[in-house]
């Protein structure tokens, strides 16, 4: 290949990168570096194999352009690629070594690079750092260095890393600023690279964790769908995938939060690439919990336990399996972390003061109560008012006054509906069944418990519907008539409900279908939820009941 073509194939390989055609600019790319160890075709190489889920080639790739980069002398190239490996082995679990060494090595050729390098190392080390308030703190050190270079990317990236940073050392109106102009200015396009646009989204999905902000996820989540469907780029929606049914659940459709839950999880094993921001699989953990599936919410967080976004299925899990003492400990763990001042403690209180109740631990409760609502009243957010008004009620109908719980709920129940979180506002009326029980009014008890059952039984959430239910059946209720989301098997599921009733595992009907593990769980989970059945056990009964029918 002469340096004519060479010169050819790298625009060709540039107008892939442009158009997301990642599998275009590997080969143009591919076919540079078999010609000679071009530094810029050897990264290129590395960036089209990641986006195509080859993280190992990526990494070797970008390793090589590593050392080709300092060969030619070109610094600041070579700490670029050294942050990005830095990052890119700390996603990997049992990397941590090989990512300190190569944060180190940034670090020193920074030294004797241009202010852009030292910019983009500020904000890799950012990414690497756990200590929110140093996390803001170094992204503010790129944001600077990105304004005074006119570097875009690295502006909306360092906005986006500094408002996380704020958001996670308790000033959450701060961070929320930055990472809102962050998100206008990454889905307007300002940059063109789709990982600008895919880790900002990251950013700001782990803020509206943090903070239960569950609006303004919906509002960005609109905004980023959009987005992400006028691009021909597929790939992101492997990172955005949490971001996307973490909307669907704020609106009570835990199907389609499932099904993006499964194709996200699929898509980054299949790809060998860590989940960014919330892992997938501690939110679908949750869903699990709620449908009453124990073993498979236990094995999904398996490992990721230690996550901040697993926090809730932990609590779940162990609550679910009469582990309060357990579950305590968890939440006081997340609490000394975040720091009981912060506005990220709001959440962790808001599990907190049940599980003191359950504990009968009437101090303990009445202390996180108080503590939730000043923190509410501090940040002024409806759902913030909602959680603190629903934890002073728990309180309340434990050891004081049933008629106050009733009033507290109802207002907490109108905050849900009013910012459309129907799911939430359907547990709060189950619990507001129970206070008016307890204050004398068992019609309405009746009323309240069946209205909650039916919302969360629409959701797929059977095991919450099934307790709004037994008790509006224990006053006398009427109780509802089996699962509502039944839903029609695909050819594929029922294929593998058959496997299933013969006793085989996920392993062992993939086997068969020579599909993955990962998609055979798919399909079990799937058509677990449409028969509405708790176990395997149970999806064998409903096969049986089939074929005999």
């Amino acid at each position: 290949m002469d340096r004519d073509e060479v010169e050819r194939r790298m625009v060709d390989a540039a107008t892939a990168v442009r158009e997301a055609r990642w599998e275009d600019a590997r080969d143009a790319y591919a076919d540079v570096v078999e010609n000679g160890s071009s530094p810029d075709a050897l990264d290129g190489l590395g960036r089209a194999s990641w986006w195509l889920g080859d993280t190992a080639a990526a990494v070797e790739a970008r390793t090589r352009a590593y050392a080709a980069y300092r060969r030619s002398g070109r610094n600041d190239d070579a700490v670029r690629v050294a942050t990005w490996l830095a990052i890119e082995h700390a996603a990997t679990p049992g990397r941590e070594a090989i990512s300190r060494g190569w944060l180190a090595r940034a670090m020193r050729l920074a030294a004797g690079a241009d202010a852009s390098a030292e910019g983009r190392l500020a904000l890799a080390r950012s990414m690497l750092e756990t200590d929110p308030v140093r996390v803001a703190d170094l992204a503010d050190a790129a944001l600077v260095s990105a304004r005074d270079r006119g570097d875009v990317a690295l502006e909306i990236r360092a906005l986006a890393r500094s408002g996380l940073g704020l958001v996670r050392s308790g000033r959450a109106a701060a961070g929320i600023e930055r990472l809102d102009e962050a998100m206008a200015a990454a889905s307007a396009g300002e940059a063109d690279e789709p990982e600008v646009f895919a880790e900002t989204c990251c950013d700001m999905v782990a803020a509206c964790e943090e903070t239960l902000d569950g609006r303004r996820l919906e509002q960005w989540g609109g905004v980023a769908e959009r987005f992400l469907r006028a691009r021909p780029d597929p790939t992101l929606l492997g990172f955005c995938g949490s971001c996307c049914a973490g909307v669907l659940a704020a609106r009570g459709d835990t199907a389609g939060a499932e099904r993006w839950l499964g194709w996200t999880i699929d898509r980054l094993e299949a790809g060998g690439h860590a989940a960014r921001c919330v892992d997938p699989r501690a939110r679908l953990a949750e869903l699990r919990v709620a449908q009453g599936r124990l073993e498979e919410a236990e094995r999904l967080v398996a490992g990721i336990e230690a996550r901040p976004e697993t926090v809730r299925a932990m609590v779940a899990i162990h609550l679910a399996r009469g582990e309060s003492g357990v579950a305590s400990s968890v939440l006081h763990r997340r609490l000394a972390k975040v720091g009981p001042d912060s506005i990220a403690a709001i959440p962790v209180l808001a599990m907190l003061v049940p599980v003191q109740v359950e504990r009968r631990d009437r101090a303990g409760a009445e202390a996180s109560a108080a503590r939730l609502a000043q923190l509410a009243q501090h940040s002024g957010a409806e759902v913030h008012r909602a959680l603190a008004e629903v934890g002073r009620a728990r309180v309340d109908l434990a050891w004081a006054d049933a008629g106050a719980a009733v009033v507290g709920l109802r207002s907490a129940a109108e905050r849900y509906d009013r910012i459309r979180m129907p799911l939430d506002a359907a547990r709060t009326r189950a619990l507001l069944g129970r206070a008016l029980a307890e204050s004398g009014d068992p019609d309405s008890a009746i009323a309240e418990s069946r209205s909650a059952a039916s919302v969360l039984d629409r959701a797929g959430l059977i095991a919450e519907a099934d307790a709004a239910d037994g008790f509006a059946r224990s006053l006398g209720g009427r109780g509802r008539v089996g699962p509502k989301n039944v839903g029609t098997l695909t050819r594929r599921e029922q294929e593998v409900l058959g496997l299933v009733a013969e006793g085989l595992s996920n392993a062992e009907i993939a086997e068969r279908l020579f599909i993955s593990p990962a998609t055979a769980g798919h399909h079990v989970s799937n058509l677990l939820a449409k028969l509405g059945a708790r176990s395997r056990t149970e999806a064998a009964m409903h096969a049986h009941l089939l074929r005999s029918g």
